[in-house]
């Protein structure tokens, strides 16, 4: 089986395309909440601080305490333990930090434009239309801020991030879900054995960047075929196997 993730605009239907393919499909939603909590079991970080990684603005103590790169690098390896497993769908924040090098994961976005989303959130909210938008651009911000720490890319709607871009100001729940599912079945994202390396070495990366973190490190680690890189100050070391 093979891993759907699921990145979304506030206001752009995500929970209920989600909701729909957790039923039709019967695979584990794993969201921001379910790694969170993983990654505080593995660090021994409470939950309320590893979800201080998700917000955009950082402590003044960052600094010294090293708090929220050691909580996204706890993130990483609590994600990359769970994608050793197949059949899941993976929505939010976490969506981001899967590898593109991981092709059995298929990458949806749904967005949509301005006046869609600020409707639904004056219905939703109960909000007037000025409120709505300053709504949804606190989001986006804080999405954007995420997306650029953790990929290098200010756009969380850009194609080059996702396989399927999805805009729900054009589609129903049910017409995106079947989209979905379309592209889902097809051999390209079928688990091959490049594919599953390529979960292994994301493992691999992150529990060295978790040994990092925890020295005070802010090091970028990656690996490719048991081979793990790191890079310091832009320049790239190579470790081997």
């Amino acid at each position: 089986m093979s891993i759907i993730s699921v990145s979304s605009g506030s206001y752009c239907n995500g929970p209920d395309v989600i909701q729909q393919l957790v039923d039709h499909t019967g695979y584990r939603l794993v969201d921001d909440a379910t790694v969170a909590a993983s990654a505080a079991a593995i660090s021994g970080l409470s939950e309320a601080k590893i979800a201080r990684a998700f917000a955009s603005r950082i402590s003044v103590f960052n600094s010294f305490t090293h708090e929220k790169e050691r909580s996204i690098a706890h993130l990483k390896l609590a994600l990359a333990e769970l994608l050793s497993a197949d059949g899941l769908i993976v929505s939010g924040l976490m969506s981001y930090l899967v590898p593109k090098k991981i092709s059995h994961a298929l990458r949806v976005c749904l967005i949509a434009d301005l006046k869609y989303r600020s409707t639904e959130a004056a219905r939703e909210d109960h909000v007037d239309a000025k409120e709505a938008v300053k709504l949804i651009r606190k989001e986006d911000e804080n999405t954007a801020l995420w997306v650029a720490g953790v990929s290098g890319v200010n756009d969380p709607w850009a194609p080059a991030l996702h396989d399927i871009v999805i805009p729900m100001d054009k589609m129903t729940v049910d017409e995106a879900m079947d989209l979905i599912l379309r592209h889902f079945g097809g051999d390209v994202v079928r688990p091959t054995e490049p594919s599953r390396q390529a979960a292994a070495d994301f493992l691999l990366a992150a529990k060295v960047e978790v040994a990092l973190a925890t020295e005070g490190h802010n090091i970028q680690a990656d690996a490719d075929n048991g081979a793990v890189e790191l890079t310091i100050n832009k320049h790239v070391l190579m470790l081997g196997r």
